[in-house]
């Protein structure tokens, strides 16, 4: 314990978590874009696939370890914790985006929003499957919000060198831009329905 008094030690532990939360961030840019939610227990997920069955997500088990000199400290000397809480931030990072694409893995997979290029190389075929398989959403004001997509680095270098659409690809997203928007404002309809 670092602090003599309960509260310190708890304020301590409090400000440690967020801080390596904020540094695992700062290390991943697919954390940063994710909003953390702190939960007083573990709990998991299911997620309904396509057959009716549940997709089961555990909890989670992400640890790290901060090890420095606590006479250092207190002595105002933080160098060493400092390069401690950077390298175990670093190594909660790659556990969270770890555990994170294992996951995504499992709902995609049960869920059928898997796209199989089948040998063929990435292109906008490819990204237009995959595409149509996935569920988009409106804003409050009935714009289409553009789903995220997650992709390995090598995958989205592709996706960023791919040529500029032709007049026929552009026409084609636009349809289904569109039809998506209808699908997502009809869903939204049915749940205020029911």
């Amino acid at each position: 314990m670092p602090f003599a008094l309960y509260e310190y030690n708890a304020a301590f532990g409090r400000f440690f978590s967020q801080t390596m939360r904020v540094l695992a961030q700062a290390y991943s840019p697919l954390l940063a874009e994710m909003r953390f939610i702190e939960m007083p227990g573990t709990v998991g997920s299911r997620v309904r696939d396509r057959q009716g069955m549940d997709v089961v997500l555990d909890p989670g088990n992400i640890s790290t370890e901060v090890t420095s000199d606590l006479k250092a400290v207190r002595a105002g000397d933080y160098e060493r914790l400092y390069e401690a809480m950077y390298e175990s931030a670093d190594s909660m990072a790659e556990q969270l985006v770890g555990y994170f694409v294992e996951g995504m893995g499992k709902v995609t997979e049960g869920t059928g929003n898997v796209t199989d290029a089948d040998g063929r190389p990435f292109g906008f075929d490819v990204l237009y499957e995959t595409l149509e398989k996935l569920e988009f959403s409106v804003d409050e004001n009935d714009e289409l919000v553009m789903p995220s997509l997650v992709m390995h680095p090598t995958q989205a270098e592709k996706l960023r060198d791919l040529a500029p659409l032709t007049d026929e690809q552009q026409r084609k997203l636009d349809e289904l831009k569109e039809r998506k928007r209808e699908e997502a404002l009809a869903r939204r309809r049915r749940r205020r329905l029911s």
